[in-house]
């Protein structure tokens, strides 16, 4: 069985600064993988150790994101692939995704697909299904819990943890299956796993390797702007618990939160 996890590399710090063509600056950010995208990865990894088989960690990126795939190899991937092409440089989320459904054709041998939700940069939520349109297959979002992955009936069954419900579905392989954070608790790689891929260089496919073009943009980014800031927070002082009890359900009537 060959289980891809798609990762992608964002900046630690969410305080950053827009350009001026409205991209985004994150110069002396420290990076790291996608939040969701560790769930992803632990997922990939406890299915791969249950069946023994394959498990792809696939980035589209530059040549900084190495670090992050020898991070994900540390915690148990087998293998790393990184998708690095100039061309590739400013693509949406559509385009990642029609980028990476190539890779993952001509990988071929592909059963499953984990993503993150989303990415904490851009927030969009749009690359698994898009993915997964893109390559043909059926897709799984908000999964909390996979039940089980059967590769001889190649078959998957899951929890989607949606808003109001709790969905048990089953699917049939290949599948992008996209994961929430409450489905488990990523592992720390050890020292040790750590110093043993620290010089692992991941095979590096581009544009040519891939036989296409760089996608065109399907949307067009008009503005961007940080969002405001938080609004201060009010300290309620008091002699005891009880006189700060009474003052804060006063401002909580005053404000009608209650």
């Amino acid at each position: 069985m060959h289980i891809v996890v798609c990762m992608k590399q964002v900046p630690r710090d969410n305080t950053v600064k827009i350009n001026s063509d409205l991209t985004i600056n994150a110069d002396g950010i420290e990076r790291m993988i996608n939040l969701f995208d560790e769930y992803a990865i632990e997922e990939g990894i406890t299915w791969n150790e249950q069946h023994s088989g394959k498990l792809t960690v696939l980035a589209l990126g530059s040549g900084e994101w190495v670090e992050q795939l020898r991070r994900a190899l540390a915690m148990g991937a087998t293998d790393a692939l990184l998708i690095s092409d100039p061309a590739f440089a400013d693509l949406d989320a559509i385009g990642a995704a029609r980028v990476v459904a190539a890779a993952i054709k001509k990988l071929g041998d592909v059963d499953l697909v984990f993503t993150g939700r989303n990415s904490t940069d851009d927030e969009s939520g749009a690359f698994a299904p898009a993915l997964a349109r893109l390559l043909g297959w059926p897709q799984l979002t908000y999964v909390g819990k996979v039940h089980n992955v059967d590769p001889a009936a190649q078959r998957i069954t899951a929890e989607r943890h949606l808003e109001t419900v709790i969905e048990t579905v089953s699917a049939p392989l290949p599948a992008v299956v996209s994961v929430i954070k409450d489905i488990n608790e990523p592992r720390y790689p050890s020292l040790l796993k750590i110093k043993r891929v620290a010089r692992v260089e991941p095979p590096v496919w581009s544009a040519a390797d891939l036989g296409i073009a760089a996608p065109a943009p399907a949307v067009k980014l008009s503005n961007r702007v940080p969002p405001p800031p938080r609004p201060s927070g009010e300290l309620i002082h008091g002699a005891d618990a009880g006189e700060k009890v009474r003052k804060l359900v006063a401002k909580l009537l005053e404000n009608q939160v209650i």
